[in-house]
């Protein structure tokens, strides 16, 4: 998983990883219906409601995301090649902190792509799960991943704004975890 190369963490409640899951796979099945991005007007954001998302596109991964509004500006995503599991490609996306905080960048989730075979083999492991799948098309599975816990000191400003923005994503106020549409 993410967090077994981010070293030291402190856990996240166990109830809030349930809740993803929960929310996770609701989401993937279809329960909700998508909300397409001509449906929220400029004046739904400023009436307050509708959130603003920060929208991040993936070239190489063929994919988009929409983050909740913690996440602007505080975060960078890397792409690179991966083979975890069978996975092929992998996004990471890791916390920017304030310079003048001095502690490193660290994964706040991944999104990697998994063939469906690859997804099958992968999510029939024993063990921890890799992560939660949010959509398949075609030949690619796309999977998110969080890390199991808070790498910085508990109650600096770099661990205060870690969890609000994994939060945003785990338990959004509008009920829609994560928002991943494919290319």
């Amino acid at each position: 998983m993410v967090a077994a190369r981010m070293g030291v963490v402190r856990p996240m409640k166990s109830s809030l990883l349930c809740a993803l899951a929960l929310a996770l796979t609701s989401t993937a099945c279809g329960e909700r219906p998508v909300t397409k991005k001509g449906d929220i007007t400029p004046a739904d954001v400023i009436a307050g409601a509708a959130q603003s998302l920060d929208h991040f596109e993936s070239g190489e991964g063929k994919f988009a995301v929409d983050f909740p509004p913690p996440w602007k500006g505080n975060y960078t995503g890397v792409a690179h090649a991966d083979t975890t599991n069978g996975s092929r490609f992998i996004l990471d996306f890791r916390f920017k902190p304030d310079p003048s905080w001095k502690v490193d960048p660290r994964t706040l989730l991944a999104i990697r792509i998994f063939t469906p075979d690859a997804w099958a083999k992968a999510s029939a492991r024993p063990g921890p799960a890799i992560g939660v799948k949010l959509k398949e098309r075609g030949a690619d599975v796309f999977v998110v991943s969080f890390p199991s816990g808070n790498p910085y000191k508990t109650g600096t400003p770099a661990a205060e704004l870690f969890d609000k923005m994994v939060l945003a994503v785990m338990q959004p106020s509008d009920g829609v975890p994560l928002r991943l549409t494919p290319r």
